[in-house]
């Protein structure tokens, strides 16, 4: 790993919790289940990866199994916040999973997961992004997509959904539960908090269709995430960038790609 940010915050735990950020790896193939046009596609991707990665010959995949390694060689917990896959493509889907499956990890899903085009503006059916949600579910069936939990040594570590550019109103519940038990809270989604507070207007994806109740859910979330004493920070990806962004007194960190070799260790005392 070319370069590991490190971030250690003091929280009065009883022994320290040790994890790995990982996020925006873009995995890039194709299978036979794909068209002529995604094997195309991702062939460039993949060699567009490896070139802003600066770390030729490695390519996405391998950053992965590298992350994977170190973590269990080091015994981090992992935690990958999305933009796994570059495309929902079966190749990109089955590649990711032939590295992934049988390693403890935590995740929750970028806005790549639910793409196959890169253009935002391009139009897709109304419900694309439904569907493809629900698709997704039974892709990442170890995980719930939108909040899973786990306490180590008296810390919440949290994977709350903002993949869609809004936090969705049961996302919202299942937080205001973790809440409910007391504990210091870090919190991991893929985009930033920064971003989430200017999208609470509209959303980046262009053909998401928002209630008023969904902008209320996502705007609660983004209030609690602020302003509740017990989250002590949060992290995100997203942008690709290693960022530390200070806000009501509270930081919180976006981590650069791994497919640039880059991710974050933190430690919670």
């Amino acid at each position: 790993m070319r370069n590991i940010a490190k971030t250690i915050l003091n929280v009065g735990l009883s022994a320290p919790v040790k994890i790995l950020h990982i996020t925006d790896i873009h995995i890039t193939k194709a299978n036979d289940k794909d068209s002529e046009r995604y094997h195309e596609l991702m062939e460039r991707r993949t060699q567009t990866f490896i070139r802003e990665g600066q770390n030729a010959p490695k390519n996405p995949s391998e950053h992965l199994i590298e992350a994977i390694e170190l973590a269990e060689k080091e015994g981090y917990l992992l935690v990958n916040t999305g933009d796994a896959i570059d495309l929902y493509t079966q190749g990109c889907l089955e590649e990711y999973h032939k590295i992934a499956d049988g390693h403890d990890m935590m995740f929750t899903p970028g806005g790549h997961e639910h793409q196959k085009n890169y253009v935002r503006t391009m139009e897709e059916p109304d419900e694309y992004y439904k569907e493809v949600r629900e698709k997704l579910k039974k892709d990442f069936k170890e995980y719930d997509l939108d909040l899973s939990s786990r306490v180590i040594n008296g810390l919440n570590i949290i994977c709350a959904d903002n993949s869609l550019d809004y936090y969705n109103k049961r996302t919202v519940e299942l937080f205001k539960k973790e809440l409910e038990k007391g504990l210091p809270i870090i919190v991991f989604s893929h985009d930033p908090i920064w971003d989430s507070i200017l999208n609470k207007k509209a959303p980046m994806h262009p053909n998401i269709k928002l209630t008023e109740e969904d902008y209320k859910a996502s705007h609660e979330m983004i209030d609690l995430l602020l302003n509740h004493p017990l989250v002590i920070a949060t992290f995100s990806g997203h942008n690709h960038l290693d960022q530390t962004v200070l806000i009501n007194g509270k930081t919180h960190y976006s981590t650069s790609a791994l497919y640039k070799s880059n991710c974050r260790y933190i430690e919670i005392k």
